[in-house]
């Protein structure tokens, strides 16, 4: 099954997957805004390999956590390619260690106002955590560095990489293991619902 992959929940990942989920190609756009780079590029990546957009069976995005705008973007454009029949996926990138059967861990991000997203797991459950600049360092100082991740380069600031220097990546786990996570994730009948850092009434709240 060919399928396109879109991240847009900071820089824009754009990918095609073959049809042994495996990349054909895999590319990430940095400094760009996402309305300007996801469909251009999209038809650009589809017709260097002699592909359209009639070709691709599924799209898989990226559910988030991330800021609103970012995730609307690739979520509209799933919801445009769903009228021509192309069923769409999605999941959570903290999800992305489980589904290479990783245990236990820390996924964190950078959200906004001054604050920090920590997602946890193990075997006796999970929980998020939004942790405010003043007690970042403090915090890190309870964290695991074993199986501790970041989204990517672009998820983390210069304040949190004092604490968390030389984190690994889920974007990278992705990049490297796409035959793992999509056949897991493809066979899956849970769909995640967008996840924001906070509620877009609250986030676009006006000021009174």
């Amino acid at each position: 099954m060919t399928a396109l992959f879109v991240d847009s929940t900071y820089d824009i990942t754009i990918g095609i997957l073959g049809d042994d989920l495996g990349w054909i190609d895999f590319k990430k756009f940095s400094g760009q805004k996402a309305s300007t780079v996801i469909q251009k590029e999209t038809h650009a990546m589809l017709g260097s390999f002699g592909m359209k957009l009639k070709d691709i069976e599924s799209i898989i995005t990226i559910a988030g956590p991330g800021f609103y705008t970012g995730l609307r973007l690739s979520e509209g454009f799933a919801d445009v390619l769903k009228f021509s029949g192309i069923k769409h996926y999605s999941l959570l990138s903290y999800s992305i260690p489980r589904l290479l059967d990783f245990q236990a861990g820390t996924w964190m991000t950078k959200a906004y106002r001054g604050e920090y997203f920590f997602h946890s797991w193990n075997s006796e459950g999970q929980k998020n955590e939004l942790i405010s600049t003043n007690n970042l360092e403090k915090y890190s100082l309870n964290i695991s560095r074993s199986n501790f991740y970041i989204h990517s380069e672009s998820g983390i600031d210069e304040f949190s990489k004092k604490f968390f220097i030389n984190s690994s990546t889920t974007h990278d786990l992705l990049r490297n293991n796409p035959n793992k996570i999509f056949s897991k994730l493809l066979n899956s009948t849970e769909k995640p619902d967008s996840f924001y850092f906070r509620a877009p009434e609250d986030e676009f709240k006006v000021s009174t």
